[in-house]
């Protein structure tokens, strides 16, 4: 009975020790799989900007344009377009259904001289079908581009197009049909439609020259450079973090001249960058790689930070339109192979960055152009000192690394 009892317990043993010993395996095979594992990014061609981020304000000389009539407004200039004094800017109607009858009139309008374009097209000496094929492609691409950014004037301007190219492939393909009789019939319901158009009751005209803006942001009595010198830190951080209330008694405004200037409060160790009289770059959007090219009008220390005040000479839509904005002071771009900080390496003194090639790791010498906190620049050609071709695989994650090292 004793050897029975002993001959089960010995039985009862053995599947802990199975147990035990497929553990140990999976956590080998667990080890040898994930030592040679790694991770790597394409050293792909980029740029660093050596610059100072920050929000700032928009202050430019603008003339409000006051509401004298009761009533909807249509406006017969484009937003940033430049006018003179006295020029019509706009008119005011009794009814939407008037605004809507002046915007398909102007639809029509368009139709037909695409009509009239499209046959002119035809009694050229040398006609390229080719060319306009290309055209109405481009305009399709333009379009989804528009329509990804949400932007309705550059959609409508590339519904035009298209509608311009396709009528100029089907006079050449004899498609279009009677085009005569098309214009006609357009002609026909521009004359209903203007007949059924009220006559406006009050013209708009322009105070003064300058740029028009149709929209009144509320900003335009404290967007000043003179008030924010005179203004503590505090009040003008106020400013730029709370949004300002619209007015709803405004036509638009005319921004009356092209200078302009950006007022934005940075620290004193970033101020130590800049000095007055200085030329730099600006981009009133940090997102876009888009700057103006603007000097240092004033360094203001205010409490613990430092107004700055940046001046352009010159204005265009993007200045026009932006107030409150997230913008960048560029010192210098460094363009290059960009590749991220932590892949970087020291390996017997010599600063570099493990590249995987086919089963291979291997060691490159990298000696860096610029960096930042979390990116380096290369120089775009191996030389000496710098390695690193275009489209290696940098390695930035693994372990037990080594020139030669076979994975």
């Amino acid at each position: 009975m004793a050897e029975q009892r002993k001959r089960k317990k010995k039985n009862n043993f053995l599947p802990v020790l199975i147990v035990i010993a497929l553990l140990i395996y999976f956590v080998a095979q667990w080890y040898l799989i994930n030592r040679n594992k790694i991770e790597t990014v394409k050293a792909n061609e980029g740029f660093i900007n050596d610059s100072i981020l920050t929000v700032g304000i928009v202050c430019r000389e603008e003339t409000a344009i006051d509401n004298v009539a009761d009533g909807y407004f249509y406006y017969n200039v484009e937003n940033g377009q430049r006018v003179s004094s006295g020029m019509i800017i706009g008119e005011v109607y009794s009814s939407q259904m008037d605004i809507n009858n002046i915007n398909t009139s102007k639809l029509i309008e368009t139709q037909i001289d695409n009509l009239e374009e499209a046959e002119n097209f035809m009694s050229s000496v040398n006609v390229d079908i080719s060319i306009t094929r290309r055209q109405l492609s481009n305009s399709m691409v333009n379009f989804s581009q528009h329509m990804s950014r949400e932007d309705y004037s550059g959609i409508y301007e590339n519904v035009q197009d298209m509608l311009l190219n396709l009528n100029k492939i089907n006079v050449a393909m004899n498609r279009g049909g009677d085009i005569s009789q098309t214009k006609e019939t357009l002609k026909n319901q521009n004359n209903t439609i203007k007949s059924n158009t009220a006559s406006p009751i009050q013209t708009i005209y322009s105070p003064t020259s300058g740029y028009f803006m149709s929209n009144v942001d509320g900003y335009e009595n404290i967007a000043d450079t003179d008030y924010f010198k005179n203004i503590s830190y505090a009040e003008g951080a106020d400013i730029l973090l709370k949004p300002m209330e619209a007015p709803q008694n405004k036509y638009g405004k005319m921004i009356t001249d092209y200078k302009w200037s950006l007022c934005t409060y940075i620290t004193p160790s970033q101020a130590e960058k800049l000095y007055e009289g200085q030329r730099v770059k600006l981009s009133l959007d940090s997102s876009e790689n888009e700057y103006h090219t603007v000097t240092v009008e004033n360094i203001i220390p205010k409490d613990e930070m430092v107004l700055v005040i940046l001046k352009s000479t010159t204005m265009n839509n993007q200045a026009a339109a932006s107030r409150i904005s997230d913008c960048e002071i560029l010192f210098s771009q460094y363009r290059g192979i960009k590749i991220p900080k932590s892949a970087i390496r020291i390996v017997d003194g010599e600063m570099g960055v493990y590249v995987k090639f086919s089963k291979l790791v291997i060691f490159k010498r990298v000696n860096p152009v610029y960096q930042d906190e979390n990116y380096v620049i290369l120089p775009l050609e191996p030389q000496e000192g710098n390695e690193v071709e275009l489209y290696d695989d940098i390695i930035v994650k693994g372990v037990n690394l080594y020139d030669g090292k076979y994975l």
